[in-house]
């Protein structure tokens, strides 16, 4: 449960005209999702009885509704307490393509705020990770990646500017890394190495993200290889723990993977 819990009115809900054909179950649905896309998770919803009026229905209509918004992953009930608004986590895969690429087939809008890039000299573990000497000129890039305006990833990463010259003057905030590379240099990526663990978010990090203090976020350190296995980046990213599961396929030696 959230430390300061919020309440939702009924004024807030901006109840949308329905269109040709719709239910009234389907109607209410549509405005409750719309209201907990745009409301931070842990919000308390108006009661079913209050819903019922303010729609002019039965509350068996509202119940159902509410059903259907909870099986989206968009609601969550709590005995006792009421209904809560929730943000339904996703999946990161062990697909391997760009932030930006993954969010548009979610059918979600990527972005970036506090974008961040700078000229440095490799430190002994950077240049290891990239295969470069030790003082190379690299790429630092940093920035929050969002998904229709929210945040949901810290994004560090590291290039090399030896191998991929004026590549700071080609990014802008809100584009694709790996796009710029495949387009203006060439290099097809192909596969990654990536490390996964679980950190409590320091307070600066957590502003960044929009959460509290010392919430869970997965750190994947992802080392992107391209189709001759050089490495093209290094980079540690946060994702917010509460909008992401890892999911993994596992088997028996042998057994073949899933497609």
């Amino acid at each position: 449960m959230p430390r300061h819990r919020q309440e939702a009115t009924l004024d807030s809900l901006v109840t949308r005209v329905p269109t040709h054909g719709q239910t009234k179950g389907e109607h209410i649905l549509e405005t409750l999702q719309s209201f907990a896309q745009a409301t931070p998770a842990g919000t308390l919803l108006p009661s079913e009885r209050a819903l019922a009026d303010h729609f002019h229905v039965s509350r068996m209509t509202v119940r159902g509704a509410v059903d259907e918004l909870e099986s989206k992953g968009f609601a969550r009930r709590v005995p006792g307490r009421g209904t809560f608004v929730n943000h339904p986590q996703l999946t990161h895969s062990e697909t391997f393509r760009s932030f930006s690429d993954d969010m548009r087939l979610r059918g979600l809008e990527p972005g970036s705020v506090g974008y961040r890039a700078s000229t440095r000299r490799a430190t002994r573990s950077i240049a290891a990770s990239l295969g470069v000497e030790v003082g190379a000129e690299t790429l630092h890039i940093e920035r929050v990646r969002t998904a229709d305006g929210e945040p949901m990833a810290l994004e560090r990463t590291n290039v090399s500017l030896e191998r991929f010259p004026g590549l700071r003057s080609q990014m802008s905030p809100d584009q694709s890394l790996y796009d710029i590379i495949q387009r203006i240099y060439n290099i097809r990526l192909e596969s990654a190495r990536q490390r996964v663990s679980i950190v409590r978010l320091s307070a600066p990090d957590a502003v960044k993200l929009a959460v509290a203090e010392g919430e869970p976020a997965f750190l994947v350190e992802r080392t992107a290889l391209d189709n001759m296995g050089r490495v093209v980046e290094f980079g540690r990213s946060l994702y917010r723990g509460d909008r992401y599961a890892i999911e993994m396929h596992v088997g028996t030696p042998g057994a073949r993977p899933l497609s």
